[in-house]
């Protein structure tokens, strides 16, 4: 097809410079210098003539090649926003186990704590003593034990008399490992990694059991929180999937997991949802605002609400747009999305229906009114398209 284009620009330019061939002949006789440069351009014209020619037959015959599928219809469904804020997913007080005077403090706030770091430390000569004291109770009971139980195999005392020293020598080693705790119990250490949110204590105060020392917070996972209005707490059972965003992530949807709804309301009457990111990289950090975005089943709608593949949709300026293929000829159309679904399709509220054709390969290249060639899919039986 484009070598017979070829063919007919190549004839066409021909007969432009044989017709120049015949002007030129006929100014020959006349010798005038004057007629030289219109003789040129003239010629020149002709040739530019059937170059353009050929030209606009190659663009004209180009068709590019592309994928498409159809878009997946969904239950009347309809995409209600929220504001939301992300939050740190755990927030720890810490605080010693065992009540005594703070000798050092090896954190400030902002720091960055590793799991099993030493945060703080009590000072442990009084809880040394007691261990210490326990444990020479312990090896003296011990070697009257072994002394009574050589005196009871030869029945020289009661067996009542041996038990009561037995007994008592258990009770010692449990008190042995009770004070090796409380000894360990003067060291404060990260349970898991995280930041120093704010120290409460400074070197030499005196602090109970328990008494908070530091706010501790594990970035590692984050939740998001919003508030829902009475009359969609009551329509849970119709709530599809959830998905936040954010100015700070542009262009991204992220798939959100409901951890749980608070079934009593504040004083304005809203009820508190969380949520949890689907993945631990959702580039989601404590502190950001967010949309939160609840899609729900719908009483009655247009019925037009679809599904298609994320890659399919591309923004241009404000807006978002799909390339849809009609008699072989690409189109632009603008459509409203509503976020995610569970498997990562984005929902498409308007713009197109379950009847067009959407191009999801090679719309990169596409222009508005590019004709193009629809690529089959293979076959489920033929993976890769291989046969």
């Amino acid at each position: 097809m484009n070598n017979n284009f070829y063919l007919y620009g190549f004839s066409e330019t021909m007969k432009s410079v044989k017709f120049a061939e015949k002007f030129v002949y006929s100014f020959r006789n006349k010798k005038s210098m004057k007629s030289k440069p219109v003789v040129m351009s003239l010629l020149l014209l002709c040739l530019l003539a059937g170059c353009k020619y050929k030209t606009n037959e190659e663009n004209s015959s180009t068709v590019k090649n592309v994928k498409t599928v159809f878009p997946v219809g969904v239950s009347n469904v309809n995409v209600r926003t929220f504001p939301g804020v992300v939050k740190v997913a755990n927030e720890i007080n810490l605080g010693f186990k065992s009540a005594g005077q703070i000798s050092r403090i090896l954190v400030k706030e902002g720091d960055y704590v590793r799991e099993g770091s030493i945060i703080a430390e009590l000072d442990k000569k009084d809880y040394l003593l007691q261990l210490e004291g326990s444990r020479i109770q312990y090896e003296q009971l011990k070697t009257e034990v072994e002394r009574l139980e050589k005196l009871y195999e030869r029945n020289n005392i009661s067996g009542n008399d041996y038990e009561k020293a037995l007994a008592g020598l258990q009770a010692l080693e449990v008190q042995v490992k009770a004070n090796k705790n409380t000894l360990e119990y003067t060291t404060l250490r990260a349970p898991v990694s995280g930041y120093i949110q704010s120290v409460n204590f400074v070197k030499s105060e005196m602090v109970n059991a328990g008494t908070p020392v530091v706010t501790f917070i594990d970035v590692s996972s984050v939740k998001v929180e919003t508030e829902l209005p009475a009359s969609l707490f009551l329509r849970q059972d119709d709530f599809v999937n959830y998905s936040c965003r954010t100015n700070l992530v542009p262009g991204k949807n992220i798939p959100l997991q409901l951890s749980g709804i608070n079934k009593k309301s504040n004083s304005r009457q809203l009820y508190k949802m969380n949520f949890v990111p689907e993945s631990s990289n959702s580039g989601l950090a404590p502190g950001m605002n967010v949309e939160v975005m609840i899609t729900m089943k719908e009483e009655t709608g247009s019925g037009n609400t679809c599904t298609i593949p994320a890659k399919a949709v591309f923004k241009k300026g404000d807006n978002e747009y799909v390339w849809t293929v009609e008699n072989n000829v690409a189109r632009r159309k603008e459509v409203e999305t509503g976020g995610v679904d569970h498997s990562g399709r984005i929902i498409i509220l308007s713009g197109i229906s379950e009847r067009d054709e959407i191009i999801v390969a090679g719309l990169r290249v596409i222009e508005e009114g590019d004709r193009v060639n629809i690529i089959p899919l293979p076959a489920e039986t033929n993976k890769g398209g291989l046969l």
